[in-house]
């Protein structure tokens, strides 16, 4: 039977990704550079969120190696890369935070994709195709889905706040019974449009939590401002690891995180739980894109790596490892059942994609890496920081 590692892979910093870099090494100034190998690699820059731990199957099945250089998931980093470090004259394909390409692809540097020339493109949802992190504000579609999911809030179980039923967000940001225990990711991409889903769903005047107005990014400061001075917050996490100490040992017992971390402590025999929220998700996508340079056997070698990444290999270890969603889950499914994958590892990938219809059926939020008053947006978060 074929085993699923187990690997857990942060989204925003870089980690020690072992046998998921191919042997890669970062290099002055920050990555990989150097003349590309012959036809039969395809080197690839991505957030680690999408790595696995080895490339066995997608070797066997594209007759490709793969070389995956790890970025740290952040925007400003993405623009540099691309743009001023020409990235896209060092590898064939990019996979980065949705929405980046409302930066990238209209100004040129990342192609639209060609439908005709990915054999599993078919296989997609509109939905999942159509979502405003993968397309231009135009609607040309620059990005295909790779990893997406609705993240909330872990937490210890207890008879106030039990496993599987619906939660507020006012749990994490307004909540005078976990005074000092709970923990905020240290990122506005996240905790600044969660607080304001919280404030929308208590009517504030809110339009879109991930693309706020200036006057709206007060708003939501002024209020985290209020609660880190009645000493809501017990502290915030900067990587994976940090986040799975801090709840997995009771300094948080409430921890806005990513569904792995709950997920692995789990595992552990902890009593925690993952939130289903009353108001909405931070949904977030991860999209491969094109580089404008790639072209003849390098944009050919990065269409393969797109359609295997959209193929039930990929998508069957993502889903029980991590618990989050690929484009083509039913191909996730046939997989399992074609390599006799056990019956708790198939009921994870069932759950998984009952669960993603459940949370994207709620209308907010798309996470946004450049609202249109990003530069507000960041001010505002450093007066948070500060106070």
């Amino acid at each position: 039977m074929k085993k699923s590692s187990s690997s857990l892979l942060t989204r925003r910093s870089v980690l020690r990704a072992g046998a998921a870099l191919g042997g890669a090494a970062l290099a002055s100034p920050f990555y990989a550079r150097n003349a590309f190998a012959a036809t039969g690699k395809v080197r690839v820059l991505g957030v680690t969120t999408v790595a696995l731990p080895a490339w066995d199957g997608f070797m066997a099945d594209t007759g490709l190696e793969i070389e995956f250089v790890p970025i740290e998931s952040n925007p400003g980093l993405y623009v540099q890369e691309v743009i001023a470090n020409e990235a896209g004259d060092d590898f064939d394909l990019f996979i980065f935070d949705g929405g980046i390409e409302d930066r990238l692809g209209a100004s040129g540097h990342f192609q639209a994709l060609d439908p005709a020339a990915m054999k599993m493109w078919d296989k997609v949802s509109a939905d999942v195709k159509a979502s405003p992190l993968l397309q231009g504000p135009d609607g040309t579609q620059y990005g295909a889905p790779i990893v997406f999911n609705a993240d909330s809030f872990g937490y210890w179980v207890s008879d106030d706040m039990p496993a599987g039923e619906d939660l507020s967000w006012g749990m994490v940001f307004e909540n005078e019974a976990m005074l000092g225990k709970v923990a905020l990711e240290d990122t506005w991409l996240t905790t600044m449009p969660n607080a304001a889903l919280y404030l929308k769903g208590k009517g504030a005047a809110i339009g879109d939590p991930s693309n706020m107005t200036p006057e709206e990014a007060k708003m939501v400061v002024d209020f985290l401002i209020e609660r880190k001075k009645a000493g809501q917050f017990r502290a915030f996490w900067h990587s994976y690891e940090e986040s799975v100490d801090m709840l997995g040992n009771q300094e948080a017992m409430i921890e806005e995180c990513w569904e792995p971390v709950v997920k692995q402590l789990q595992r552990e025999g902890k009593d925690v739980a993952y939130a289903n929220c009353s108001e909405g998700y931070s949904k977030w996508m991860i999209g491969a894109y094109l580089p404008s340079q790639a072209e003849d056997e390098r944009l050919a070698r990065a269409y393969t790596a797109i359609d295997w990444f959209l193929g039930g290999d990929y998508g069957a270890q993502i889903a029980v490892n991590q618990g989050y969603a690929t484009a083509n889950p039913e191909a996730s499914l046939q997989f399992a059942a074609d390599n006799g994958w056990d019956a708790e590892q198939t009921a994870a990938i069932e759950d998984n994609m009952a669960k993603v219809e459940r949370k994207m059926a709620l209308p907010d939020y798309w996470q946004n890496a450049s609202p249109d008053h990003v530069d507000v947006i960041e001010s505002e978060w450093a007066r948070f920081k500060q106070a």
